[in-house]
């Protein structure tokens, strides 16, 4: 594995010496009103394949015309109430991006390469890796290297190495490129990168399908604790404006007895009242589909499942559900109105662990609805400006002390930002 990783890199690095720079985001979730969507960059004929934008990417004005040496964004937000900050502004991230696209067409090679740098509070930083020695500030501030990836494009197929962002989830890790200042429960529970390789088959221009071995989730290029895993998921348009995708990763996570990994499955795990198991096998999934109903409205629907095992035992120990759905309206040119409507529970499994004789299986879960109403005001080309209103729902079983809590309320946020 470390030596697929090490060839993966130097392909990253080789591909750095690509003469041309262009900027697109090319996401799962199509067409300007459709709901956010996590940026897959991937290789292919720029006037073949559909180069999708979330709803905030292209009411913000996200760039999308080639030959940028440099394109990013600047993002700040305030959030203050139920299970915020609270009332602190904050610089959510200084976003610079880098990159050259990776043409795939018939009978000929492309060579192509992507790096984001980003400073803020939405550092990203690996849990393991380079930029995850950089340190954070008392405050939450801190720099990273979100993506460091070479691309190879060959005929349909193309390659990626280094360390990219995931195909899971459909919320965006870019600030800029969502409808919503806060984020759901579903996206804080998935991973953010991986590093290794990842080959796209493109086998027409509705249908693609992904395969990779990486890191596991959220290392970086050192996985010192030597996590292995699989990359894989299919993208299909059904239509002009229907799309379905599903995007999925199986990973080996190691960890000392005890060790709180928060990256992982683990963390959460925690956070339920587990009892501290070793290494453990993990897999989590996503499935999304999106329908642009008329130019205006859409609506976009995504679902996650996980689970997580112990590895020697093979006793399953945790499991996530979730159930997200956005809706869009294009009021005017300049206003877009959203709301998300998440259902998501988590739940501990444990078997044949002393959990006591009157922890009933309904205690060991979490259970969480939340629901935001948000406006997005463009005044002018590339400046937007983010209001939401949010209520979250969260009941929690407590394993230990045999009774459940619950705990509601409500949270205002507004975020603003320049994409350039």
């Amino acid at each position: 594995m470390k030596r697929i990783l090490i060839l993966a890199a130097l392909l990253g690095a080789a591909s750095l010496s690509g003469s041309a720079f262009a900027y697109n985001y090319v996401y799962r979730v199509p067409g300007a009103d459709g709901a956010p969507g996590a940026p897959q960059p991937t290789a292919g004929p720029l006037d073949e394949q559909t180069v999708y934008s979330s709803a905030i990417s292209e009411e913000v004005g996200a760039p999308e015309e080639q030959g940028k040496l440099i394109s990013g964004s600047i993002v700040g937000s305030w959030a203050d109430g139920f299970g915020q900050g609270g009332d602190v502004w904050q610089m959510n991230q200084v976003w610079l991006t880098s990159e050259k696209i990776a043409r795939t067409e018939p009978g000929m090679v492309d060579f192509g390469y992507r790096v984001d740098a980003l400073f803020g509070t939405n550092i990203l930083q690996s849990s393991d890796g380079f930029d995850g020695k950089w340190g954070v500030s008392g405050d939450g501030y801190g720099a990273s290297i979100y993506q460091a990836y070479g691309e190879i494009g060959w005929g349909k197929l193309a390659l990626k190495g280094g360390k990219f962002g995931t195909n899971i989830g459909i919320e965006s890790v870019d600030a800029s490129a969502n409808d919503f200042a806060t984020h759901s429960h579903m996206f804080r529970h998935e991973p953010a990168t991986h590093t290794g390789g990842l080959f796209t088959f493109h086998a027409t221009d509705n249908f693609s399908l992904d395969f990779g071995m990486v890191s596991g989730v959220d290392n970086s290029f050192d996985n010192r604790r030597g996590d292995t895993g699989f990359l894989f998921g299919a993208n299909l348009d059904l239509a002009e404006n229907v799309s379905v995708s599903y995007a999925g990763a199986l990973s080996q996570v190691h960890s000392e007895l005890g060790e709180n990994r928060a990256a992982t499955s683990w963390g959460y795990y925690d956070d339920l009242f587990g009892v501290p198991v070793g290494d453990n096998d993990e897999y989590l999934q996503t499935i999304t589909a999106t329908i642009n109903f008329t130019d205006k409205f859409s609506y976009s629907f995504a679902t996650n499942y996980g689970t997580m095992s112990d590895r020697r035992a093979h006793d399953a120990r945790y499991g996530q559900l979730g159930f997200a759905n956005y809706f869009g309206y294009q009021l005017t040119e300049c206003l877009k109105a959203a709301v998300r409507y998440e259902y998501y529970t988590q739940w501990l499994e444990d078997a044949g662990k002393p959990f006591g004789a009157f922890a009933p299986w309904a205690e060991r879960r979490q259970n969480i609805h939340d629901v935001s109403f948000s406006l997005v005001y463009k005044p002018i080309e590339n400046i937007f400006i983010l209001p939401e209103v949010r209520y979250d729902w969260i009941e929690t079983g407590d394993v230990k002390n045999h009774f459940s809590v619950k705990d509601d309320g409500l949270t205002g946020a507004v975020a603003c930002g320049i994409v350039f």
